[in-house]
């Protein structure tokens, strides 16, 4: 991981020709509801696009980002990785092989070469076509989401330092939430946050244990991060993190994603809480984490949960 010296260094370069634009009162007043709702925690109910649309287009693609904001859902969830030769690119796995016509490690790989690929439709595997769509750059995926959707922006490997360079190269820091994975220093999350970028935590409930969960939920809350991503199994952690949230200014964040795109096996990220279930039941889902606080669902389904949310007069 880089020093700091060149975490600042980079804000320095591109401060002069960017960082007037994130203050420019014109570009301010184009943004969308969205961008401000993010920061509102008391604001409507979030809808997030797991993998940003992949069931209609491709896997982490600009197509899906724009299928996404076509069909009005709020954020769209992307995984960015570091090329060989230090270009960040939209991948979830560590190798290229399951969504692309290539093979091999994204570290091991140029730019150039991952994008000579093409996408396969959805996820890739078993039922899936080849397309025409290339592997974009995080850059590409900011500047289609400029002040018309939230990307989440799942770090699988990459720099925090690079991330934000890119971020403010493309004038986007209003446009993202920024997910902080644990061990990332502190020094570059406040800095993060410094130039206006919401920024997402996650709290792991397995790692921590019942027995220590309440404790740590409240040292997570003491840093308000703009988001609280939890993972749990155990459906009484929403109400933990709740009552650790309680008077600040953060959101809850849960995924309901039931089963890995790629094997098809449970993903076991929220207990009971499931799109499988929501489908049939979406109260029994969806309303029962809004009713507990929840302000962010991610979801592989994201147009039926926006729907349901019109239909309860929740949007």
């Amino acid at each position: 991981m880089p020093s700091l010296g060149r975490f600042f260094a980079i804000l320095s370069l591109l401060a002069t020709c960017n960082f007037c634009l994130l203050m420019d009162p014109a570009h301010a007043d184009s943004l969308t509801w969205r961008q401000s709702a993010l920061t509102t925690p008391t604001g409507p109910v979030l809808v997030s696009s797991h993998r940003s649309c992949w069931t209609e287009t491709s896997e982490n693609s600009l197509d899906g980002i724009r299928r996404c904001i076509a069909e009005g859902i709020d954020i769209g969830e992307i995984d960015v990785r570091t090329t060989q030769d230090g270009a960040l690119v939209l991948m979830h796995d560590q190798t290229v092989d399951r969504t692309t016509n290539g093979r091999g490690a994204v570290t091991e790989l140029t730019l150039a070469q991952i994008q000579d690929l093409r996408l396969y439709t959805r996820g890739g595997r078993q039922g899936a076509t080849l397309t025409s769509r290339r592997v974009p750059t995080l850059q590409q995926a900011l500047a289609v989401a400029r002040g018309r959707i939230v990307l989440n922006l799942d770090v699988k490997d990459a720099d925090i330092g690079a991330m934000v360079a890119a971020i403010l190269e493309t004038d986007t820091a209003r446009d993202v939430l920024l997910n902080i994975n644990p061990g990332v220093d502190p020094q570059q999350v406040a800095w993060a946050r410094s130039l206006g970028i919401a920024v997402q935590t996650l709290y792991f409930d397995e790692k921590t244990g019942a027995s220590s969960r309440s404790a740590q939920l409240q040292v997570m809350a003491r840093q308000e991060p703009t988001v609280l991503q939890l993972i749990f199994r155990d459906p009484s952690v929403v109400d933990a993190a709740g009552r650790a949230l309680a008077g600040r200014p953060v959101r809850m964040l849960v995924n309901t994603m039931a089963l890995d795109i790629d094997s098809g096996r449970p993903m076991d990220l929220a207990g009971p809480y499931l799109d499988t279930v929501a489908v049939d039941d979406p109260e029994q889902v969806w309303g029962q984490l809004i009713a507990q606080g929840v302000s962010i669902i991610q979801t592989d389904e994201p147009q039926r949960l926006l729907a349901w949310l019109r239909r309860r007069k929740l949007r």
